[in-house]
């Protein structure tokens, strides 16, 4: 070999000599780290390949199962005190079975107060209305009228106090007061059972009562009441209402009532038989539900010995009047 050529085999052998050498410091630096982690670090007990983890061995038996009850759901999550300790096959991650009390479903709120609940037909209401408080407008004078009702008490049974009455030319005429125990047998109707006051043209007269008060299919307010008086002496009156309305606050009122006897009064001018009916008519505004202001016509006829003391007494037996007053209830 020449000259030239052993220098150029010294230039390349001199670089991998230098990688060689680097590669073995390496390898015995990396030897070196594993063998000091080795003794460092020493094994936990029980964590080894060839340990079972504790209560984890195949061949360990199973926890025995406990059978619920019969007829009675074992709990799903049963409550465990955190203080609690159970020594039971298996270790710390056993599923431990606790056994509680059955709660007795038979009265589940026994020693819980309950006070009774307060039903709505116990309560006692009340209310007065004056159907009718007006000023009359009658052929030769004026005066005043009034139909006036009162009630209290509960659903079932109620007091009622009515008054109804006119008074023209300076007399009060066919007045009457009525008290009476209502009790309702059907659904807007009661029976009506008391006493009868009348008075003024003539001797007071006083009467016992028995009738019936509701509301009619279609709407109709009825009243039909019998009396029975002194001397043998009976009476019937009749009365309807119906409230034609045009609006939610404008009503017409058109009323019927009759009134008969079984035996004559002279002494108040009223004769056996129908004695007289009336006719009315009235238009109200309920301003509120509880005031209304109204005008309206009346028409009155007296009839057979009725109309026949009118005449002797010089009094009218046909009466048309115009009224105008204020329906009131609270």
């Amino acid at each position: 070999m020449s000259g030239l050529n052993r220098a150029n085999a010294r230039e390349i052998d001199v670089p991998n000599h230098r990688l060689i050498l680097l590669a073995s410091l390496a390898l015995l630096a990396s030897v070196q780290c594993h063998s000091v982690a080795a003794q460092t670090m020493a094994p936990m007990p029980g964590m080894t390949h060839d340990t079972p983890m504790p209560g984890m061995a195949h061949d360990a038996p199973m926890p025995p199962k406990t059978a619920a009850p019969a007829g009675k759901p074992a709990p799903s999550h049963p409550a465990v005190s955190p203080t609690e300790s159970a020594s039971v096959p298996g270790g710390a991650n056993a599923i431990i079975q606790v056994k509680e009390a059955p709660v007795p479903m038979a009265d589940p709120n026994r020693g819980i107060p309950m006070p009774g609940d307060t039903m709505a037909d116990n309560d006692v209401y009340y209310q007065v209305l004056f159907d009718r408080l007006e000023y009359v407008k009658a052929p030769g004078g004026s005066g005043l009228a009034w139909d006036m009702l009162a009630w209290v008490g509960r659903d079932l049974n109620r007091l009622w106090v009515k008054s109804e009455g006119t008074r023209l030319y300076g007399n009060t005429e066919d007045a009457r007061a009525e008290a009476l125990w209502g009790h309702a047998f059907a659904p807007f109707w009661d029976w009506q059972l008391g006493v009868r006051q009348d008075f003024g043209n003539g001797p007071p007269r006083t009467w016992g009562a028995f009738g019936v008060q509701g509301l009619a299919p279609y709407w109709f307010d009825i009243e039909a009441t019998a009396y029975l008086g002194s001397s043998g002496r009976a009476a019937a009156r009749v009365r309807a209402t119906y409230d034609i309305r045009f609006t939610q606050r404008l009503l017409l009122t058109p009323e019927f009532e009759a009134n008969a006897y079984s035996k004559a009064d002279e002494a108040r001018g009223i004769g056996s038989g129908v004695s007289e009916f009336k006719l009315g008519l009235r238009l109200r505004y309920e301003i509120r539900r509880q005031f209304a202001p109204y005008l309206g016509v009346v028409w009155g006829k007296k009839l057979g010995n009725t109309a026949d003391f009118a005449r002797a007494a010089g009094e009218r037996t046909t009466d048309k009047q115009i009224v105008a007053g204020v329906r009131i209830w609270f």
